[in-house]
């Protein structure tokens, strides 16, 4: 078993975090789409962007590691019963690390490898991912209630659940908290799906979890919460609006209207690959090129999308592309050992010469590094 000392790390990455968060505004953009209407697979992806990359690794955590959801009062801890696969910003984080120098005890920086995980899919077909949404407020920490950072929520999720019901009942035993750069709060919203097809969206707004329950909640972008976003989807002809033309830009309220209508219209595939490649090709309509002009911020930077990944629920693989490696590559979660006691795997996927199943590339990471 890890037993993972990363507080001070945890709330710096936070705090840089929030400081981007702010100059992003509305520019941030990622989205998340689920596919659980054909008859192949259950299929999810999502894409990632900002003004510059993150350094991102792929990392394999097995079962049986010790983990801590926020540091201060009654803070959530569980040992992981299932393992995942996640994407770590892991050259932001290491960075941050470095910077530190308010701890001359190495084991109090913690581990790059392990904070923040964005997204991410456990051995059991259970996928959850973080994307932001400026509209949170998380309201005021409750001590009776065991805490998780909103950075660690995806791996309280896959750490702890095997279902999108499962994991909404666990979520009510704690609080997830956003920690505070200043009066600003952290702001993200979580989506979750199973190999059922089941989902949710879930979010925090005026200190209150928001759960949107059910296979019908297919699409999440960013601001503003998702009531506005199905509320502005029924302006469209498809949804019975009278609106005949696609949004084409690059705002959340775009990206969703047009993500919901190209996923409407998917033909049925006629294998589990070509399920990945149809949903593959919806991500790539609704992601950001570079140098692209936000009609709402004609003057604000572009943030164009790093990294596109498809998490397919009923086999259990993990496909993921960097913008900048023309190749797609993949893991299945069957070939992986997840035994406790295995040392945490890692892969950097932006090397070019990687394609197709990485499952076997991974380097282990050494307990306490």
């Amino acid at each position: 078993m890890f037993k993972i000392k990363r507080l001070p790390l945890m709330v710096s990455i936070l705090g840089l975090w929030v400081c981007l968060l702010i100059q992003a505004n509305t520019g941030f953009a990622c989205t998340r789409i689920l596919w659980n209407t054909n008859k192949q697979a259950t299929v999810v992806a999502r894409s990632m962007d900002w003004s510059h990359p993150f350094g991102e690794r792929l990392v394999i955590y097995p079962r049986g590691m010790r983990m801590l959801g926020m540091p201060g009062e009654n803070p959530a801890t569980w040992v992981s019963r299932y393992g995942s696969i996640g994407v770590v910003h892991y050259e932001l984080n290491q960075s941050i690390q470095k910077s530190l120098k308010d701890s001359d005890d190495p084991a109090e920086q913690g581990d790059p490898l392990v904070n923040g995980v964005c997204e991410g899919l456990n051995e059991k077909g259970l996928a959850a991912h973080t994307l932001y949404l400026g509209a949170s407020n998380y309201g005021a920490r409750d001590p009776q209630k065991p805490g998780v950072f909103i950075s660690e929520a995806v791996r309280y999720v896959l750490d702890n659940f095997e279902t999108v019901k499962d994991a909404l009942a666990g979520l009510q035993a704690i609080q997830i908290v956003s920690a505070k750069f200043g009066d600003t709060e952290y702001p993200m919203h979580m989506a979750l799906e199973d190999p059922s097809g089941d989902s949710a969206i879930i979010e925090i707004v005026d200190g209150k979890m928001v759960i949107h329950h059910g296979r019908g909640f297919t699409v999440m972008t960013n601001d503003p919460p998702y009531p506005v976003h199905l509320a502005n989807l029924e302006r469209y002809k498809s949804f019975g609006g009278s609106i005949e033309e696609l949004p084409g830009g690059n705002e959340p309220k775009h990206r969703f209207v047009r993500a919901t209508e190209l996923l409407r219209t998917l033909p049925e595939p006629k294998d589990q690959p070509e399920a990945v490649a149809y949903l593959l090709s919806v991500i790539r309509n609704v992601s950001v090129p570079y140098g692209a002009v936000y009609h709402s911020l004609p003057e604000s930077p572009t943030y164009p999308t790093w990294w596109t990944s498809v998490a397919d629920l009923t086999n259990q693989i993990y496909y993921f592309n960097m913008t900048h490696n023309l190749n797609v590559i993949w893991v299945t979660l069957k070939d992986v050992d997840f035994s406790a006691g295995k040392p945490m795997r890692v892969i950097d996927p932006v090397q070019i010469d990687f394609a197709g199943d990485v499952s076997k590339k991974f380097v282990p990471v050494p307990a306490g590094k």
